[in-house]
């Protein structure tokens, strides 16, 4: 097994170094440095210690994932295998390729040392920023993929590149303001500036203060439980919040998603993120509540959808291969019976909820019979029952019989039809509803410019209208 020590060189200065980490340095049989681009390595030269350095592979580099991987590979050959290696880097506490070479089955002594963190809390202290023991800690590049936590302090460290300070500083834009007040080096600039600086290193930092939920214009989900909880408060929270049960909060969490998805069909953004906002605060109010009693927390939720993502996508973390979105499909509702313990096909349809919209659990009762083979050929063979089932409604309508279950089977027939054609037959209602109502409105308005009134007309009158108004659609669908 290859033995390499691991040395902090600390923030940048060598007067920094710890003893320890200087006499490792020194005594180093063979030295390599992750760059030259650090205090010590001029320390080094002057005290005449032979290194080499691993600049060219960041020079070289387009991808940081990779990058850790190929410096970790380098410092094994470096090693080969023998002893009294010594690698130096600023911080063995956030440096990736430390985590790589570990995982590469490398046995590393750590000499640790004076950290970014340190450095930065120094330079805050001076800068007369206050400073918080509760912190995160971070290096630029982790910074771009990981959550952020306004309300803690956060140390961004190894800010080696104007352009990964741009992108640093467009990460801090998406929840902190433009003007908030951070420490870079000894100065406090506000974040806008944090990519117009002169010169950038590896043993560049920042310490960006905690901002409270009334400092920010941009929030995260953790904002979003932090506030209900803050709503449920006893004593001094909403009164409206804290009456509310699951009971009570029913109603919204329907309205809410058909909201939803009235927002998807205008195609507005930005009234999408309004009404995808409301049906995720139905979610954080519902899990609010629950931890009041005890039953369960927002993380038993996002816990249970993300154990139920990984288990129904073994084609992405398990040994099932599908290449198409029909196999996804099939894998999805095995995996789904085998959970749910759904052994027969009627399970699986007296598993989906009966109050859906019933137009949408006739589609979905209808595919689970079309997994075991029990379905129309095509559209027009599901047709004909539809036809059969309007001579039913007739005669039932004459006999009075059961009107209501023979109406049942008419839409049931035609919700086939729909499925059969690639249609999702709750939608092709939807855009039938809406054609009616723009078709009522202009005979209605034709009406009025007439000088009558719909009240006073008979079906007949309001029907010469309601023909026209269909000429004057089809005339204007002909030119287009």
């Amino acid at each position: 097994m290859t033995e390499i020590t691991v040395v902090a060189l600390g923030p940048g200065d060598a007067m920094l170094l710890t003893a320890r980490a200087a006499e490792a340095l020194v005594r180093a049989e063979r030295l390599l440095l992750r760059t030259q681009r650090h205090g010590v390595a001029g320390w080094l030269d002057e005290l005449g210690i032979a290194f080499e350095t691993l600049d060219h592979l960041y020079r070289e580099a387009d991808d940081f994932d990779r990058l850790a991987e190929a410096v970790a590979e380098a410092v094994l050959r470096f090693a080969d295998g023998k002893p009294g290696v010594c690698y130096g880097v600023p911080d063995p506490l956030t440096d990736a390729t430390v985590v790589k070479l570990r995982d590469l089955g490398a046995k590393l002594t750590v000499i640790e040392g004076v950290t970014h963190a340190n450095a930065v809390r120094t330079r805050a202290l001076e800068a007369g920023v206050r400073f918080s023991e509760s912190h995160l800690s971070m290096t630029a590049t982790d910074m771009l993929t990981r959550a952020l936590v306004p309300e803690l302090p956060l140390i961004i460290t190894e800010i080696d590149s104007r352009l990964l300070a741009g992108e640093v500083k467009l990460r801090l834009l998406s929840l902190y303001p433009p003007d908030w007040a951070i420490v870079l080096g000894g100065s406090s600039i506000p974040l806008s500036e944090l990519d117009r600086q002169a010169e950038y290193g590896h043993v560049t930092s920042a310490y960006i203060p905690a901002a409270a939920l009334l400092d920010r214009s941009r929030y995260t989900f953790a904002d979003l439980i932090a506030i209900m909880a803050r709503l449920r408060r006893p004593g001094d929270g909403c009164p409206w919040d804290l009456k509310q049960t699951h009971e009570t909060l029913r109603q919204y969490i329907i309205e809410e998603a058909y909201e939803a998805v009235d927002a998807i069909h205008s195609g507005d953004a930005m009234r999408i993120v309004d009404e995808l906002g409301d049906v995720l605060l139905q979610v954080a109010f519902h899990a609010q509540i629950a931890s009041e009693h005890a039953n369960f927390t927002i993380d038993d939720v996002t816990t249970a959808v993300c154990a139920k993502m990984i288990a129904r996508h073994a084609h992405i973390w398990g040994d099932v291969h599908c290449k198409t979105p029909e196999e996804v499909l099939s894998s999805w509702e095995s995996t789904k019976k085998t959970e749910k313990g759904l052994k027969q096909t009627v399970d699986m349809m007296r598993d989906i909820p009966a109050h859906l919209p019933q137009l949408m659990r006739a589609y979905k009762v209808q595919n689970k019979a079309r997994q075991v083979g029990f379905d129309w050929d095509s559209p027009l063979d599901a047709l004909d029952k539809v036809l059969e089932e309007a001579v039913e409604v007739r005669e039932a309508l004459a006999g009075g019989s059961d009107v209501e279950m023979e109406l049942g089977d008419l839409l049931f027939a035609a919700a086939n039809v729909a499925r059969l054609s690639g249609l999702q037959p709750e939608v092709a209602l939807g855009r039938s509803t809406e054609k009616f109502i723009g078709r009522f409105h202009e005979m209605e308005q034709a009406v009025l410019a007439a000088g009558k009134e719909l009240s006073g007309m008979s079906l007949a009158e309001m029907d010469v209208y309601w023909d026209a108004v269909k000429k004057r659609e089809d005339a204007s669908s002909r030119r287009c």
